[in-house]
């Protein structure tokens, strides 16, 4: 018995907080060995892996089309893998400093059908914020949400699209090109151009106004026209007078002006100055003609030029479309003016015909005339003649006007002749002059209505509202009345509101109603200034008199906001003068001087 061998228990070292020998009393045998330390909570599954992911015995545990026992990186889990190795290779050197080159290009990303086109149920508040078009943003969130989607959208998102683009009527708009008043040729040459930005802050003050007469006679207000609305309508009567708009160089009393006075330099009608006055409002184009002779400026208009013609829903988003654009329809752009002239011819006659209100000389286009033989060619028209002082300020000048002896050169008067539509009675002998013109609307579904109110159902109860689209799309041919209202120094102003009896005839119209103003009442409601308009007209005096004598045009360019000057051959335009004598023929139907 005492040969057999014997045993002895080795030392067991308890490890209470996991399995495994403790590494505070750690064996003398496996001192040096490392050791992949693990958690009670690891799932054994196999001691090692001889298998990689990509074989096909490796989905044994899991069966056809389960995951068995997988990871979450889809292969089996191997024991002690969710532990830091020891055994993990470490590079011995720094691999920071290495960067992969890839010359792919970025992989666009697939938008679907969905997101294109915005969800078209309704959205409650908290939605996603959707840019134009119901486009959904990523990582935004929405005010009150997607509202009802697609275009336009909700409240919330949606409303970005109508602030960008204007509404979805104005999606898909191309952008309006204009055409030229006057087309330049090769023998014109450019002398400046005169950007709209420079004339903002131009100003000035008049403190001198000569009256220089009376000429023709007026007539007087008929108040019947007060108590005119949608319900109680009046046709608009058609009427075979005319009335002469002659340019400046052709006005009997402005050459007789320019004859008489060597201070009188500068020679323009109210329809050319306050153009010039409202250019920087304005997005037709236009052309002023210049006649510089001798020490004398003057300001003339093209016979059928835009000057005698009001344009319509010249400031709308979509305007009305140009001759070229559809020749011949009755809405388009020279149609529409060429009505619109009309209309407030007619206007001014019929409202005006109660009485008739001789002035102080006679008309003075009529005296070639002969009335015994009733020709018809009389023009019924009032004018006022005043001289405004353009002259630089001195010191050497006193209350009445009258310039020192070494201020007599600057001296510079402008002589204006403005127009008188009509006389209003207040009581038996007191007058109050007016300036009486129409706004006209043809048809609110074709192009270039400006999203007009029907005048015939809101005019009498959404007057305010009519009022606004009306300022808004025709803001530049209002600022031109108000500033020739100005001019004549008129009392009051009165402008009608004139609508086809059917859209689809432009020869029968009715009367709504009107609205009257004071002149400075609605420069203000524009924002206009009087003295940033005689700044203007200063300015481009001052300018041309520094021209050498000859024949110039000014004309705003369509399509920017620049003035540009050009000083063109000797006769040009006289053909076109001679060609468009019909302008002054009562009420034309049609539009061939264009």
């Amino acid at each position: 018995m005492s040969d057999l061998p014997g045993f002895t228990l080795p030392t067991v070292f308890d490890n209470p907080k996991g399995w495994g020998p403790s590494t505070s009393q750690p064996t003398l045998n496996f001192k040096d060995i490392p050791y992949v330390p693990f958690s009670k909570g690891d799932k054994v599954n196999r001691v090692a892996n001889w298998f990689t992911s990509s074989d096909g015995r490796d989905q044994r545990d899991g069966g056809r089309g389960g995951r068995g026992k997988q990871g979450r990186d889809g292969g089996p889990q191997t024991y002690g893998s969710n532990a830091a190795s020891s055994f993990v290779y470490q590079a011995e050197e720094d691999e920071q400093s290495f960067s992969m080159v890839d010359n792919r290009g970025a992989a666009l990303k697939k938008i679907g059908v969905r997101a294109v086109h915005g969800d078209r149920t309704r959205g409650g508040r908290g939605g996603a914020a959707r840019g134009p078009g119901g486009l959904q943003r990523l990582g935004h969130a929405g005010g009150r949400g997607g509202g009802r989607g697609g275009f336009g959208g909700g409240s919330g998102g949606g409303g970005g699209f109508r602030r960008r683009y204007g509404g979805w009527r104005d999606f898909g708009r191309e952008q309006h090109h204009r055409l030229a008043s006057v087309k330049p040729t090769d023998e014109w040459e450019l002398i400046q151009e005169i950007e709209f930005s420079r004339m903002a802050n131009l100003s000035f003050s008049i403190r001198n106004v000569k009256e220089m007469g009376t000429y023709g006679k007026a007539g007087v207000y008929d108040h019947l026209y007060d108590r005119v609305n949608t319900r109680l309508e009046r046709p608009l009567k058609p009427s075979s007078t005319i009335r002469y708009d002659v340019t400046a160089s052709e006005d009997p009393v402005l050459a007789k002006i320019a004859s008489t006075s060597s201070d009188v330099k500068v020679f323009a009608t109210d329809a050319v100055v306050a153009m010039l006055m409202a250019s920087t409002v304005s997005f037709s184009a236009w052309d002023i003609v210049i006649n510089r002779v001798g020490d004398k400026l003057f300001l003339d208009k093209r016979d059928g030029g835009p000057l005698d013609f009001p344009s319509v829903n010249e400031n709308a988003i979509e305007p009305p479309p140009e001759a070229g654009d559809k020749a011949g329809s009755i809405n388009s752009a020279t149609m529409l003016a060429a009505e619109s002239r009309d209309i407030v011819r007619k206007y001014i006659k019929q409202i005006t015909s109660k009485d008739t209100i001789d002035l102080e000389h006679a008309n003075p286009f009529n005296e070639d005339s002969n009335e015994s033989d009733a020709d018809k060619s009389i023009d019924d028209n009032a004018y006022r003649y005043r001289v405004f002082d353009l002259s630089a300020r001195s010191e050497g000048s006193d209350d009445e006007g009258e310039a020192s002896a070494d201020a007599s050169a600057e001296r510079c008067f402008m002589a204006v002749r403005t127009e008188i539509d009509g006389f209003t009675m207040i009581g038996n002998q007191k007058q109050r002059q007016l300036f009486i013109r129409a706004l006209t609307q043809h048809d609110i579904n074709a192009t270039g209505a400006g999203d007009a109110l029907d005048w015939r159902t809101k005019l009498d109860t959404q007057r305010a509202a009519v009022i606004a689209i009306e300022n808004k799309n025709n803001s530049s041919k209002i600022a031109r009345w108000v500033f020739q209202a100005v001019l004549a120094a008129a009392d009051q102003m009165r402008i009608g509101f004139v609508s086809r009896a059917t859209p689809r005839d432009r020869t029968r119209h009715g009367i709504l109603g009107f609205q009257s103003y004071t002149p400075s009442d609605l420069l203000a409601q524009h924002k206009l200034s009087e003295f940033r308009g005689w700044g203007i007209v200063k300015a481009i005096v001052d300018m041309c008199l520094q021209l050498d004598e000859g024949r110039y045009v000014i004309m705003r360019d369509p399509n920017r906001s620049v003035i540009c000057v050009y000083s063109v051959p000797p006769g040009t335009f006289e053909n076109d003068d001679n060609e468009d004598a019909s302008t002054a023929a009562p009420a034309a139907d049609d539009a061939s001087e264009f």
